[in-house]
């Protein structure tokens, strides 16, 4: 039976089914979905099977039969109960549970909502939020951060004005990542730097630090001083650059996603390197990351027959993100912190003059994962499933 879309409503079953090697579920606000018995089995939440405390499995897959049977599979108060053979083992699946794990291809791109596309339009209404209704309300931190995962950029407004604030912050949304910058980093301009950022050069779009394994997820900069003419933020959405190189070029497309690209740092005490496609994809094909810094980028590892038609993609690349429509120009002033996806919310500057005023960012890394999680943990209090 083909797997139908769940409906939005509370979920109920009105039927259940064993068909072949699957259950067959009927929804009562109608379709339907299937599920595996290998997965069913794999996925028994039974106190024998998984451990109360902390939910973790108590089998291992290989004591699991290769292709489980059930002896029957019966309704019973809005879940579903299995008695599996040759043991008897019984298993107990609620409808929600169910609902939330829906294998069906409708119910699957419901759990992964699609990521908000912008271009310079979104300056009419950036996402933005208070630091001190975050800092004090968890309704106001959940907003905050939801914001920041549609859009892939968050503008925090009023943060103190104070040297290591960025990091209180990065610590209070997840976990500061140390690296050899340190645990945050001054973005000044200095004689001589080792790194174009800490000069007073105009800096096209990029992504931080690509030649870590891995890349850094989020980048804080928090404005300290803004008094010089110039530097202004510029910030473009990765991903969709990527798709418009996807809808007006598949095989430039294609060729960013599957061919990889070195990146290297090197000063008197690191040597860092890493390499990744421009842009990478999942299973299924849709945007995870962008990886563009040309400031950054070894000399690209290829056979020489494929060296002129990567470089005709990655042009093709670097103009999408130049384009004047895709650009949202921010000028930051003291007390503003700009939270970034940093394989999505490309972000550059303009060049400023140092002789006539100061301008001083500070800024730190943390890991997406950890914001994720604080995000899960905030919606689970207000009793939500999180996302």
């Amino acid at each position: 039976m083909r797997a139908m879309p769940v409906p939005d409503a509370p979920p109920a079953i009105r039927r259940v089914a064993i068909e072949g090697g699957r259950l067959s579920v009927a929804w009562a606000g109608g379709g339907y979905a299937e599920f595996p018995f290998i997965w069913l089995r794999d996925n028994c939440l039974c106190p024998a099977c998984r451990d109360p405390g902390s939910g973790q499995r108590l089998v291992d897959v290989l004591d699991l039969p290769a292709a489980p049977a059930a002896l029957d599979a019966v309704l019973a108060e809005d879940a579903v109960e299995i008695r599996w053979a040759p043991d008897g083992h019984r298993s107990r699946y609620e409808a929600a549970w169910l609902a939330a794990h829906d294998p069906s291809p409708a119910a699957r791109a419901r759990r992964r909502p699609a990521p908000r596309l912008w271009g310079a339009e979104i300056a009419a209404d950036p996402p933005e939020a208070d630091w001190p209704e975050v800092e004090r309300a968890p309704a106001a931190e959940r907003r905050a951060l939801e914001r920041l995962f549609d859009y892939g950029f968050l503008l925090l407004r009023r943060v103190p004005i104070e040297s290591g604030m960025v990091t209180r912050v990065g610590d209070r949304i997840g976990h500061v990542r140390v690296t050899n910058y340190g645990r945050h980093f001054d973005v000044v301009s200095v004689p001589d730097p080792s790194n174009l950022a800490y000069s007073a050069l105009a800096l096209g779009v990029h992504t931080d630090n690509p030649y870590r394994d891995p890349t850094p997820g989020l980048q804080l900069l928090h404005c300290l001083a803004a008094a010089a003419p110039g530097g202004d933020t510029i910030l473009v959405d990765g991903f969709r650059a990527a798709e418009d190189l996807r809808r007006e070029d598949a095989a430039a497309f294609d060729l960013l996603a599957r061919l990889p690209l070195p990146f290297r740092f090197a000063d008197r005490a690191a040597d860092l390197r890493a390499e990744s496609p421009v842009v990478t994809v999942d299973v299924e094909g849709r945007v995870t990351g962008v990886h563009f810094n040309n400031r950054s980028a070894a000399p690209l590892d290829l056979p020489a027959a494929r060296i002129e038609a990567w470089y005709a993609a990655y042009r093709r690349f670097a103009a999408l993100l130049r384009r004047p429509e895709g650009e949202l120009r921010l000028r930051l002033a003291p007390g503003d912190l700009l939270v970034m996806q940093n394989q999505r919310a490309l972000h550059g500057r303009t060049a400023f003059d140092p002789n006539a005023g100061r301008r001083h960012l500070q800024g730190c890394y943390v890991d997406k994962d950890g914001v994720e999680s604080r995000l899960r943990v905030l919606a689970r209090a207000a009793g939500g499933p999180g996302r």
